[in-house]
């Protein structure tokens, strides 16, 4: 009878074992931010998502009545159950804030990743513009700065910036 060899088909050696090791880790290493990442992305665009419902139910009361007054938490709420609308601060995705006028509606809602997301719209101003509030702000609609009557100059939103034309 033969004694087992040692080497390559009877097992794998302390060297094989620690690349494999290696090559998982590394991969890890590159995964891991990226996913953490796309989780982020998802969780920003799901607050953006609520509020761009928000909106469209807005403007479809505006259309019925010719003002945003009826466009309430109490009122919004008999168009869209799948959200939460209140007067004050927004904890959440589904937690829409909402400030009205007959004129102007704005809305606002804070995401997982801490960001507090607001689109606006008035009646006589530059159509729907976005909005980020800076972290030291309440996620708040009555925070917002107030619907410009022309078009944003800035193209995307940025923390704190004020009215742009995207998020």
């Amino acid at each position: 009878m033969e004694a087992p060899r040692r080497g390559s088909e009877h097992g794998y050696t302390f060297i094989e074992i620690s690349l494999v090791v290696l090559i998982l880790g590394l991969l890890i290493a590159i995964c891991i931010p990226s996913f953490l990442g796309a989780k982020e992305r998802a969780n920003d665009r799901a607050a953006q998502t609520g509020l761009r419902h928000t909106l469209t139910d807005a403007k479809a009361m505006y259309s019925d009545d010719d003002s945003f007054l009826n466009a309430t938490p109490a009122g919004l709420h008999q168009v869209e159950t799948a959200l939460t609308f209140a007067t004050g601060v927004s904890t959440g995705a589904k937690v829409i804030s909402v400030d009205n006028g007959a004129q102007r509606f704005v809305a606002a809602a804070r995401s997982q990743s801490g960001r507090c997301y607001v689109i606006g719209d008035g009646a006589n101003s530059a159509g729907t513009v976005f909005a980020i509030l800076a972290a030291s702000q309440a996620c708040d609609a009555a925070n917002a700065p107030g619907i410009p009557s022309s078009v944003p100059a800035a193209d995307e939103a940025l923390v704190g910036g004020g009215w742009a034309t995207a998020w």
